[in-house]
């Protein structure tokens, strides 16, 4: 009973003692807490005013998080009279530790880095490579996460990206849209340019400018047929619907003008 008593004082006793230094350290952990929600509040309305990707703004917030939560969680420490040079040293060491066992991880890491300062591409951009096409979703640290066409959300790690060569198809607003027509090669060529032409005139959501023009130009000479290449520009949004629209009107004019769209045939004689 003696020594439980015993023990009972020492911790009252040290409870007493560095009851100054527990407060001091709360205090800077919740001062520290409430300065760290207001910076990342000011930085986020800033990037969001600056009109900053939103995957690089969640980088950077996150990144400011960590780095005030370190500074605060030291702080916190040394009021209590713990060295933080022990600490910093155990950490160091921790942390070199795991950079090598995770060496692979931190390539994602920084080439995600590179990724969201040197914007190759953006988030709600369309992009292509390998065997991947999609809308880019979020571009986190380690990984970006793309949208395919048929609703398959694809996570990709970031090194795979930066060693690829990926096709950006929104770098700009504005997308060519291009449908290969076959014609037969005993067609009148100026009679096929003007059909054609005349359905573009009447196909709406097109962006016609100097540097975007309406064309209609032999491809090339075909096994079979004349290959038409008809080419006209929308806004990138407007693409498939611009596309699907082009085909079918050509199908329709053409038939209204008695142009026959060649086809594949093999002909077999047999000799009696």
């Amino acid at each position: 009973m003696k020594r439980i008593e015993e023990l009972w004082n020492k911790i009252k006793d040290a409870v007493i003692q560095n009851t100054p230094n527990l407060l001091s350290a709360v205090i800077i952990a919740v001062l520290g807490i409430l300065i760290t929600a207001l910076i990342i509040h000011i930085t986020r309305k800033a990037l969001e005013r600056r009109k900053v990707d939103p995957s690089l703004s969640a980088f950077v917030c996150r990144a400011v998080r960590i780095v005030l939560y370190v500074f605060t969680l030291l702080a916190a420490l040394s009021s209590m009279g713990i060295s933080i040079t022990a600490i910093v040293a155990f950490f160091s060491a921790a942390a070199a530790a795991i950079a090598l066992a995770l060496k692979d991880r931190l390539n994602d890491i920084a080439s995600g880095i590179v990724i969201l300062f040197t914007k190759p591409f953006v988030t709600g951009d369309f992009i292509e490579f390998s065997h991947y096409k999609g809308f880019v979703q979020k571009i986190d640290i380690m990984h970006t996460d793309i949208l395919t066409y048929d609703g398959t959300n694809v996570i990709i790690p970031n090194s795979v990206i930066s060693n690829a060569e990926v096709n950006n198809h929104t770098a700009e607003p504005v997308v060519r849209v291009q449908v290969d027509v076959p014609i037969p090669y005993d067609a009148d060529i100026k009679k096929v340019k003007a059909i054609l032409f005349d359905v573009m005139k009447h196909t709406d959501l097109l962006v016609r400018d100097e540097k975007h023009r309406d064309s209609v130009q032999i491809e090339k000479y075909g096994d079979s047929a004349l290959e038409f290449s008809v080419r006209c520009y929308c806004d990138f949004k407007d693409y498939w619907t611009v596309y699907y629209g082009l085909t079918e009107h050509i199908k329709e004019a053409l038939d209204d003008n008695n142009v026959t769209i060649p086809f594949n045939q093999l002909d077999v004689h047999i000799a009696q």
